[in-house]
């Protein structure tokens, strides 16, 4: 092997450019297949549950109550108010909301950039030689740099990969959605509306029974002054 190979290997195999390195390895890989036909290249955004109802239909609130402020919130609610906050997150990096090979080629480049760059101009005077504790302590603001890169790549994209939602409380009368909290009752729920692009969550509430999470609900109502959607349940109203 030519030396001059041999000291790139040794210069991108070192320290928390390690997981970098390998990382762009897997992605040259997963192309090289995609090219050749072995696996689909994808550049369809991922079908992700990861909205997290802010960036939603007017028609929500954020109606999470917590136990001790005089306020009551069903079992579960506040389960399904940590994930959404979490689902947020993620898809603020516009992860899922971009096709994966897209977001994915971006990440791989960009960390692996911050990764050699800050171990070689700063880091390795410091911390070398540096073990799997250190590598591994290092990489975690590569990731977080690596996140903000792609971000702020990928922003000018969504134009193309998510079309604007247009879906006012008049258009979504009749409609079917699913609920995606624990249950949804006369006084608590909240359901996914999906569309073409991220899926809308909604405050809605049932027209009596309690209605389990996962099920297919019909929209019947609106209620202008609290923004909230009346739902039946799809069974109940096929058999009356």
């Amino acid at each position: 092997m030519p030396e001059s190979l041999i000291e790139l290997a040794d210069r991108m195999f070192v320290g928390p450019v390690w997981p970098a390195s390998i990382l762009v390895c897997l992605m040259v890989g997963y192309t090289l297949l995609a090219l050749i036909g072995l696996i689909d290249l994808g550049f369809d955004p991922p079908d992700l549950d990861l909205d997290p109802g802010i960036d939603l239909d007017p028609g929500l609130e954020m109606d999470v109550s917590v136990e001790g402020v005089g306020l009551d919130a069903p079992d579960g609610a506040g389960i399904d108010f940590l994930h959404g906050i979490g689902a947020g997150s993620v898809r603020a990096t516009n992860f899922g909301r971009v096709p994966l090979v897209i977001w994915g080629g971006i990440f791989t480049v960009a960390f692996w950039s911050v990764s050699y760059f800050l171990w070689h101009v700063f880091e390795s005077g410091w911390f070398s030689p540096a073990g799997w504790f250190s590598s591994t302590l290092l990489s975690f603001p590569n990731v977080v740099l690596a996140v903000v890169v792609t971000k702020g790549a990928t922003q000018p994209m969504l134009k193309h990969f998510v079309p604007p939602t247009k879906y006012g409380h008049e258009k979504l009368l009749g409609a079917t959605c699913e609920i995606c909290t624990m249950e949804a009752t006369e006084e608590f729920g909240q359901a996914k509306f999906r569309t073409n692009a991220a899926p809308l969550l909604l405050n809605v509430r049932t027209d009596g029974p309690h209605i389990p999470k996962g099920t297919e609900v019909r929209i019947i109502g609106f209620d202008r002054d609290k923004r909230i959607y009346r739902v039946t349940h799809l069974q109940q109203e096929t058999t009356s």
